[in-house]
């Protein structure tokens, strides 16, 4: 592990926590909890859980003032960033990321529980979600194959979406820099939630730069749209909706000026989720589908490339509760397919799934939460079939109302996608003897509650088998193989301070929250030789006030010691927003400073080719919201 970081990481701790002990003693434990689903499948206080989760509300998220839920995720801390567009816009098949604790490929996300990730390449568009339709975004770090199956190597992220609640409607719009402008408008009720989404941004120069081959690639306008959809038309049936289509260009330009090609994008998106739920018992039907169509406009001639992805299934959870402990049982299905035009043509695959978790408390101490899984993925005929059993076991123990420790672990596993063994391009090749990748994760950890102080701490230890890396060792195309060794081991941390809560003064509004984690990630490539596949160090600290009026946020978001020789990454995003002629008006500005920010690319001075893909500069947004 990184020494240096560690240090700063136990040097700012003891800081904070010394800064009012004697504050802090005569403070009563809160009484409001907070809960998670995410962790159990089913409602449980999250500091009851084994688990490291992160819960976002839909306040914390808009008040980071970021522009879509992917880069306001990229600002809560402990998570990376890899992006290939502004403001997380996918480029091709490149889209976004938000690793975990140094691991790339590693988490699974979903929608109000369903997965949306495709078959494909595991991606997913974070980028079209807009904030005002989310309730709260649930983030669980470590293997949880058990309860999520394949896919969650190394977390997950849940992603709830608005609640049918009070009638209520409005409007929002934003200006800014770059020709940025948004528009939203809703309408909330009991029966159906309503959100419509309009977000556009101009061109931009240089998001990137390929220093090898003397190009870089610029962006035209870019338009998206959205809409979010919530239907209950009985206290426990709920129909979602959420669908988006964006359209962008793509130039790219030689460095003495000249347009070596330009490609129009677009991107169509539709999932739809049909939810039964009470108490005891969880029932979802879903369907979702998405088409990327890329047309390159100085090459007439040159087929239309098509990238269209489907996921469609159903599952059932059932909580049993006994007098000697509490039972989960469930079974999940889901059909995936995709069917790339120019690249491989269309390929499906089955996966299926048995589980069940005993949750035994011993004391009111001491809980202990064993589970498996029997996951099975049959894929088309000609190709392997896998059936893995996926254990995990959980402790939490109450040491005192305020203070839990906790420890997990959990076997972890992936099934290739398709892109890993059958893509073909200029650029990229698949692998067809690529195998599936596992492994275990390990960790253990303190939750402290106090009025004054919220704490989370975890030490964590990733080991996969076969993880499937990208091979960079001849240049292009590149391809894909399995790293003999790959592992990630480190401390996460997640802070939050009101030293003035006990006060009745305009004070009692501050806050300071702190996350981040700190790793040494470390795989084997083709050759048996070492690399760093991940970033080592992420943090994200928020200084805020929430007062009756003003509502502030300063964030500092670093991320350093770089995977491929990457720049480190320092921005600070200021928020605020204040009442004004019966609404708020907001105030944004992204990257205060203008840095220059790498968000993803290879940089070695030895790479066969160096480039890097760059984030926005800096953002200034204006914005007015009033709810009727």
């Amino acid at each position: 592990m990184n020494k240096k970081y560690v240090t700063k990481l136990f040097l700012s701790i003891t800081i904070s926590m010394a800064a009012c002990p004697l504050a802090w003693a005569d403070q009563p434990t809160p009484t409001m909890d907070t809960i998670t689903v995410t962790a159990e499948r089913f409602p449980v206080e999250e500091k009851e859980t084994p688990r490291f989760v992160t819960i976002l509300s839909k306040e914390q998220l808009v008040e980071t003032g970021a522009s879509n839920l992917v880069t306001a995720l990229r600002k809560s801390g402990g998570l990376g960033y890899k992006a290939f567009g502004p403001l997380g816009i996918g480029h091709g098949g490149m889209n976004s990321e938000l690793p975990m604790r140094g691991v790339y490929g590693g988490e699974l996300v979903l929608v109000n529980g369903v997965p949306i990730q495709s078959a494909a390449g595991a991606s997913y568009d974070l980028d079209t979600i807009p904030l005002n339709q989310i309730e709260r975004v649930e983030i669980l770090k470590g293997a949880a194959a058990t309860l999520y199956g394949a896919d969650a190597m190394s977390g997950v992220i849940n992603i709830i979406t608005k609640r049918n609640g009070e009638k209520s409607k409005g409007f929002q719009v934003t200006g800014g820099d770059y020709e940025y402008a948004e528009g939203n408008v809703y309408y909330n009720s009991p029966l159906l939630n309503l959100g419509v989404n309009y977000q556009h941004l101009g061109g931009l120069s240089k998001i990137s730069q390929n220093f090898s081959r003397n190009y870089h690639y610029d962006t035209g306008d870019t338009n998206r749209y959205g809409v979010s959809a919530s239907l209950a038309p009985t206290d426990h049936l709920f129909v979602d909706l959420q669908g988006s289509f964006y359209d962008t260009e793509y130039l790219k330009v030689n460095d003495d000026g000249t347009l070596a090609s330009g490609t129009d994008q677009e991107d169509t998106k539709l999932m739809t989720t049909v939810r039964y739920e009470t108490e005891s018992l969880h029932a979802k039907v879903f369907y979702n589908s998405g088409e990327m169509r890329r047309e390159e406009f100085t090459n007439p001639s040159k087929e239309v490339d098509r990238n269209r992805n489907m996921n469609a299934g159903f599952g059932a959870d059932y909580r049993f509760g006994f007098d000697w402990a509490e039972l989960t049982t469930g079974a999940d299905y889901v059909y995936r397919s995709a069917d790339y035009s120019t690249k491989y043509g269309y390929h499906y695959r089955n996966d299926y799934a048995l589980f069940a978790q005993m949750k035994k408390e011993f004391a009111k101490k001491l809980t202990i939460t064993m589970g498996a899984r029997e996951q099975f993925i049959d894929g088309e005929s000609g190709t392997d079939d896998y059936d893995r059993f996926l254990p995990s076991l959980g402790l939490s123990w109450a040491a005192t109302d305020s203070l839990s420790l906790f420890a997990n672990t959990g076997k972890a596993f992936r099934a290739p996608t398709f892109n890993n063994r059958y893509y073909s391009s200029s650029f990229m090749v698949g692998n067809p003897n690529v195998g599936p990748e596992e492994g275990w994760t390990y960790e253990t950890g303190v939750k402290y509650d106090h009025a004054l102080i919220n704490l989370r701490l975890a030490l964590f230890h990733m080991a996969y088998e076969d993880k499937i890396e990208i091979d960079r060792s001849n240049g292009y195309p590149l391809t894909y193989f399995n790293a003999g060794d790959y592992q990630s081991s480190g401390i996460e941390w997640q802070i939050g301070l009101t030293p003035f809560a006990h006060r009745s003064d305009s004070l009692a509004g501050l806050g300071l929250n702190w996350a981040g984690y700190s790793a040494e990630p470390i795989a084997e490539d083709p050759a048996g030789e070492k690399y760093q596949p991940g970033a080592k160090f992420q943090s994200s600290v928020g200084l805020s006030y929430l007062g009756e009026k003003l509502t502030a946020n300063l964030d500092v978001n670093i991320l350093a010691s770089r995977e491929y020789n990457l720049d480190d990454i320092t921005t600070v995003d200021l928020y605020g927003k204040y009442p004004l002629a019966g609404g708020h008006l907001s105030v944004t500005i992204e990257n205060i400073f203008d840095d220059e920010v790498q968000v993803s690319g290879k940089m070695d001075e030895d790479a066969s080719t160096r480039y890097a893909y760059y984030g926005m500069g800096r953002l200034f947004k204006v914005g007015y919201e009033m709810q009727f």
